[in-house]
């Protein structure tokens, strides 16, 4: 008979589910940062694409450091991290790193979309006195924009290391202490980011088929990549990879989260290898819809489910999601919050509504008419 434990009192968990919130956010924020910044660099630039990034990466930086502050379980200490040294933690550089992305990816953002602005001005509407507002006058930004993007994009980088390092330095938890998962964390959030970017782009008004068509096209690479460094991982994770097979073993809602991401993963690839029998509505909305899933998934897998292992000793722990801000409330208020903001900068940025044909034709017949009652 083997008996795999004899005394294991539960013991709850300290990364909260808005831990995986602030990891799949600011993923968002960053990876778009990197796409939009890529193609400033592009012959032939992708306006639409450089406005979409924009809105993500503002809404996201601006959600994500909500999330980690509520995660900090004392979020009125946070002012510790500045008022003391530790040069050997990496939460006290990322005290500093994360404020300095925030700058600099709202400066980014801001100057992207300040043509946007401008267009949205020449309206005559509440919204349009506050485009014209946030313009803050009539000065040309062009010339900052690709060095302003070239220290977003380290800063963006920064806050990829300090996001996988802050969980890969925890020893006691073989799952996370990987150099793979820097790596995993960082490319799932750039597929996050492009397949958001997707879903964007049909829902903000002034849908560009050749944006969707470049953003397929580098979320099919993104995905497969992905799937090979899991299966690097797991062939060569050491015993990061052998913790989650016991997981796998031993607990079965790892299994089942398992099961259910890898199910994701085939469903993806079955919709880019086969995305021509499908309507290009239906694979859009299919391929960003199941990569964000799969993002967030393999954030919940590896930082909740993975702290079911206890540190010491045998099985797992059991955990059961609260239903308030520490749960199900804080992660539909996150979402709810990002929406929130996406929508209001979506307004700013949407292009002035241009006259219907039949709105043209019933004016230039009038004018016609009026020309022959003058003569």
């Amino acid at each position: 008979m083997t008996i795999n434990e004899l005394l294991a009192p539960d013991q709850p968990i300290t990364w909260l589910p808005w831990a995986v919130q602030y990891f799949f956010l600011i993923g968002l924020a960053y990876g778009a940062l990197w796409l939009g910044a890529a193609d400033l660099w592009r012959k032939a630039p992708d306006r639409r694409l450089q406005t979409l990034a924009a809105v993500l990466m503002m809404g996201a930086g601006v959600v994500a450091p909500i999330a980690l502050t509520a995660d900090l379980h004392q979020p009125a200490r946070a002012w510790h991290f500045y008022a003391q040294t530790r040069f050997t933690s990496i939460m006290w550089y990322g005290a500093y790193l994360l404020p300095l992305f925030s700058l600099l990816s709202m400066l980014l953002g801001w100057l992207l979309i300040r043509p946007n602005l401008a267009r949205r001005g020449e309206e005559h509407d509440r919204v349009a006195a506050l485009a014209r507002l946030l313009c803050l006058g009539s000065w040309s930004g062009e010339r900052w924009l690709k060095p302003l993007a070239l220290l977003a994009a380290l800063s963006g980088l920064s806050i990829a290391l300090y996001t996988g390092l802050e969980t890969m330095v925890v020893a006691a938890r073989p799952l996370w202490h990987t150099s793979w998962l820097p790596w995993l964390l960082a490319l799932s959030a750039l597929l996050a980011a492009q397949s958001a970017l997707l879903l964007l782009n049909r829902l903000l008004a002034g849908w560009q088929q050749g944006t969707e068509a470049g953003l397929l096209r580098q979320s099919g690479w993104t995905l497969s990549l992905l799937a090979l460094s899991l299966l690097g991982w797991a062939l060569f994770g050491g015993a990061s990879a052998a913790e989650a097979s016991a997981l796998y073993r031993l607990d079965p809602s790892w299994r089942l989260a398992a099961h259910w991401l890898l199910l994701t993963l085939a469903l993806l690839g079955l919709l880019l290898l086969a995305g021509h029998r499908f309507s290009p509505r239906l694979q859009t909305w299919g391929l960003g819809l199941l990569a964000l899933h799969l993002v967030w998934g393999l954030r919940w897998l590896v930082l909740i489910q993975g702290q079911l292992a206890p540190k010491y000793g045998a099985g797992v722990y059991v955990y059961q999601i609260a239903w308030g801000p520490a749960g199900v409330l804080g992660i539909l208020g996150t979402f709810g919050l990002l929406l929130a903001l996406l929508v209001a900068l979506s307004e700013l940025v949407r292009a002035p509504a241009l006259p219907s044909a039949t709105t043209s034709s019933a004016t230039q017949a009038a004018t016609t008419h009026c020309a022959r009652e003058a003569l």
